[in-house]
C-alpha cells in the first residue's frame, strides 16, 4: 500500500513536468508571432531590455527560453527548548531532515521562472518556487515542506533521549521576498542564480532585501507532544527588512562566474501562535532581533545553449518567546543544475 502511494506521487508530478514542458513547448512555437501573449508580457514587463544596462559589465541572454535540470539537496535543521516543563524540566528537541536527493525541473521565459521538486522514493520534500525579476528588482515566493525529518528528545528531569522519527513532525515554510539592486547598470543578481543574464565584468552591489516568512511545526506523536505542554502546533510569522552585498567575479568575460551574498535579516514583526488544545498568541521576548540568509554560486557557460551552476543557500528563522519557548531553524538548499537555453 505504502508503495503503491509513493509511485502515485511520482508519477503525478512527473505528469506535472511533462504537462509544463508541453506547454513551455507550444508557447515557443506561437512566439513567432509578435502579438503572442508572451511578446506582449516581454514588452510590457522589459524581460529583453537592455536599455538601462552597462552592456559592458553584463548583458541579458541571448536565448528567451529556459529549463534547468537539478539535483537538489533541501532540507531543515531545527532545535526548540520550552523550560521548567511540569514532570520533565526543561526539554529539548534536535531534529534534521533527511540530507535528501531531489530531482528538480526550472521552466522560464526571460524573467519569469517556475520550479518545482520532484523528490525520489524516499523523501518527501516538497519544493515549488515561482519568481519575476527585472535588471534592478525581483520577487520570489517559495513554498517547502516535509514530514521527513528524525532526531530525539531531551529532558532535564528524566536524562533520557526520546526518538523522534519520520512522520513525528511536519515542517512547513512559505516564503515571499523581493529585493532591489542598488548598481543594477553593472551587475546582475539574476546572472548568478539561475543565468538569465550574463556576467562579462566583475561587479558588486549593495541589495536591499523585504521578506515574509510563515513557519508551522506540527507534532504528530502523542509523547512529544505530552513532553511539550501538550503543544501540537507553532505557527510563527516574521517580516524582515535587510540591506546586505553581493558580488560576481567573472575572470574571463563571463563563461566561468563566481557569486557569493550575505544578508543580515532585521526582523521589524512578527506574529505567533500554538495550539494545545486551543489557539493562542505568543509574544517574543525581544521585540527586534537579527536572522541571516547567505548564497554561493559557481557558474559555467558553455556556449549561449547550454551551461552548469553549483549554488549553495542558507536561511535561518528564529524566535523565542516571553516564556522562553525557543525555536531555531534552518533551511539549506545545495544545488547543482544543468542549463539548457533555447
Amino acid at each position: 500500500m505504502q508503495s503503491a502511494r509513493i509511485n502515485q506521487c511520482v508519477m503525478k508530478k512527473i505528469l506535472f513536468i511533462v504537462a509544463a514542458v508541453t506547454l513551455f513547448t507550444d508557447i515557443v512555437y506561437a512566439q513567432s508571432e509578435k502579438n503572442s501573449f508572451l511578446w506582449s508580457i516581454d514588452r510590457m514587463l522589459n524581460l529583453s531590455s537592455t536599455k538601462k544596462m552597462d552592456t559592458n559589465y553584463y548583458t541579458i541572454a541571448k536565448n528567451g527560453w529556459m529549463i534547468n535540470v537539478n539535483n537538489n539537496f533541501a532540507g531543515f535543521l531545527l532545535t526548540s527548548e520550552i523550560n521548567n516543563v511540569p514532570l520533565y524540566g526543561t526539554t529539548k528537541m534536535n531534529l534534521h531532515s533527511k540530507f535528501n536527493y531531489q530531482l528538480s525541473s526550472t521552466f522560464g521565459y526571460r524573467n519569469l521562472i517556475l520550479g518545482y521538486s520532484l523528490a525520489n522514493v524516499i523523501g518527501e520534500v516538497k519544493d515549488f518556487t515561482l519568481s519575476l525579476s527585472a535588471n534592478a528588482w525581483g520577487v520570489e515566493f517559495r513554498r517547502l515542506a516535509t514530514p521527513d525529518v528524525a532526531g530525539n528528545v531531551t529532558t532535564s528531569a528524566l536524562g533520557e533521549d526520546f526518538d523522534v522519527k519520520n512522520g513525528d513532525v511536519k515542517i512547513k515554510t512559505k516564503y515571499l521576498r523581493a529585493y532591489y539592486v542598488f548598481n543594477n547598470k553593472k551587475y546582475s543578481t539574476t546572472a548568478a542564480i539561475d543565468q538569465r543574464c550574463v556576467q562579462k565584468k566583475s561587479a558588486g552591489s549593495l541589495l536591499f532585501y523585504t521578506n515574509y516568512s510563515q513557519n508551522t511545526l506540527t507534532l504528530l506523536n502523542s509523547g512529544i507532544i505530552n513532553r511539550f505542554k501538550g503543544i501540537k502546533v507553532l505557527e510563527y510569522s516574521q517580516a524582515e527588512l535587510s540591506l546586505g552585498y553581493g558580488y560576481n567575479f567573472t575572470p574571463n568575460q563571463g563563461r566561468l562566474l563566481f557569486h557569493a551574498d550575505f544578508m543580515p535579516m532585521f526582523v521589524v514583526m512578527t506574529s505567533n501562535y500554538l495550539t494545545d488544545g486551543s489557539l493562542k498568541e505568543i509574544n517574543t521576548k525581544n521585540k527586534y532581533f537579527f536572522n541571516c540568509m547567505g548564497r554561493f554560486t559557481v557558474n559555467y557557460r558553455f556556449n549561449d545553449n547550454f551551461g552548469l551552476c553549483f549554488s549553495a543557500f542558507m536561511n535561518t528563522n528564529r524566535f523565542t518567546s516571553e516564556d522562553n519557548i525557543k525555536i531555531r531553524m534552518y533551511d539549506y538548499l545545495i544545488k547543482t543544475s544543468l542549463c539548457f537555453r533555447f
